[in-house]
């Protein structure tokens, strides 16, 4: 099949085969964009040990959870734990960059969460969207008026 292909291909003139090289270009990002989802950016594969910090427990006792980042990319995270993570929850989340070393803090809000049972423990994975400063003040003074009318 591939042959055939091009064999046609060679028996095309050089005007026609731009315009079919642009054709296809244009195919081929629109399959990367419909694979990408709502995604802006393309996630790298990686497995990077990290601790995170949820603001939901922050009020009652500091505890870092250990963590496994599986994709990052510049607008946000997926990682596995067994810590429970809750949708919409946000994160503090501290690892070092496999490139330089360099310590790494990112704010981020679980967008989606998935739990499955390992043997005697869960385990969430969780997909995470990075957030500003802003977005975590407006979630921690939520946390501190819960409850008042």
């Amino acid at each position: 099949m591939r042959r055939q292909i091009l064999s046609f291909l060679d028996t095309l003139p050089a005007k026609e085969l731009l315009k079919f090289r642009e054709v296809l270009d244009k195919i081929i990002d629109h399959k990367l964009n419909v694979a990408l989802g709502r995604r802006n950016s393309r996630r790298a594969r990686v497995k990077i040990s990290a601790t995170a910090n949820i603001e939901r427990e922050s009020e009652f006792f500091q505890k870092s959870h250990k963590i496994t980042i599986l994709d990052l990319s510049t607008n946000g995270l997926a990682f596995s734990t067994t810590a429970p993570v809750i949708n919409n929850d946000i994160l503090s989340v501290t690892f070092r960059s496999p490139n330089n070393g360099e310590q790494k803090n990112i704010n981020c809000q679980a967008v989606r969460v998935k739990e499955t049972n390992q043997n005697s423990y869960w385990e969430y994975k969780v997909g995470a969207k990075a957030v500003d400063q802003k977005t975590v003040q407006a979630y921690r003074e939520m946390l501190k008026s819960r409850g008042r009318f």
